[in-house]
């Protein structure tokens, strides 16, 4: 159904206003506001709060109740970071603080000449990426659409700052085509539930559909994997960190090996899950997909 003009208006303006009285304070001012009002208005008015304790609890089950309403606290907390940093963390700040960990894997993939993909996941601050072109990785996003085009409009000029280029999610084969044969990088999000028509794997121990996407341009094209995340540090940085690449051009391109390589993706955003569970987006209904039952005579109900 399409949104009414004056309502998507009306919520821009409100977004806006309410953006330009924050950065009327002090950077840490503004930003403690944010946190406490994820923390009140997620955690405590229990705003999809019920999703991330579900899927805590599927994916943690020996966690007490008591650690569950700590993480839990954690992640809200982190969102308000992620919105601070992304809307009111002054950008040359964001810059010097941030710092790049393996980059060498993104050398070697480059060195292919091929291009590369970034399998990347909601963790940590992933917008904070568009500062990435800086750091002499040229780097385009694969985004979806939101709702309200004013709130898109003005995310994709953020995004944009630095020299990210977009990629609609919906019509984006020539586009990313066209950044790996540049030798660019192209960043997917690979922990979205892709519905029926997606693989089914096991993600953190539960079966999870997979969009095919990632597996596939890289088994159909030649083009190295190198899982990167843009991970929170203690101090409050951004440290994006790279690691090995994913890279078979050996195997050929079915479906069979489009799980062997999912699997791979999916063990490196497992790894900082586990690590920092606190920093991944529990809000999001990742397991949104059943799989599908079979009947006693292997059809499926």
């Amino acid at each position: 159904m399409k949104r009414n003009k004056f309502v998507n208006l009306s919520e821009y303006y409100l977004f806006r206003a309410a953006l330009w009285k924050l950065r009327l304070l002090p950077y840490p001012w503004s930003r403690s506001i944010l946190t406490f009002l994820f923390r009140v208005a997620g955690y405590g008015l229990g705003i999809r709060r019920d999703v991330a304790t579900r899927q805590l609890s599927m994916v943690y089950p020996d966690l007490d109740a008591e650690k569950k309403k700590e993480l839990l606290r954690k992640i809200y907390h982190n969102m308000g970071l992620t919105v601070a940093e992304v809307y009111l963390l002054d950008e040359d700040k964001l810059i010097k603080t941030s710092r790049i960990t393996g980059k060498s894997n993104v050398e070697e993939a480059f060195s292919l000449g091929r291009g590369a993909l970034m399998a990347t996941a909601h963790f940590g601050n992933w917008e904070t990426a568009r500062v990435l072109p800086l750091y002499d990785i040229p780097l385009s996003v694969v985004v979806k659409k939101q709702h309200n085009p004013y709130f898109d409009a003005y995310n994709n000029a953020i995004r944009c700052r630095h020299g990210v280029g977009l990629i609609d999610f919906k019509r984006g084969l020539r586009d990313i085509l066209s950044c790996l044969y540049k030798n660019e990088m192209v960043a997917i999000l690979a922990d979205q539930d892709a519905g029926r028509s997606g693989l089914m794997l096991d993600f953190l121990g539960w079966p999870a559909s997979h969009w095919k996407g990632v597996a596939k341009l890289s088994l159909r094209y030649k083009i190295p994997i190198v899982p990167g995340f843009a991970l929170r540090t203690s101090a409050g940085n951004i440290d994006f960190t790279f690691r090995e690449m994913i890279y078979h051009p050996e195997l050929e391109d079915k479906e069979e090996n489009y799980r062997y390589i999912l699997a791979k993706v999916d063990k490196a955003i497992e790894e900082f899950i586990n690590r920092y569970p606190e920093q991944w987006f529990w809000v999001h209904n990742r397991w949104k997909t059943a799989p599908r039952q079979e009947t006693e005579d292997g059809l499926p109900q």
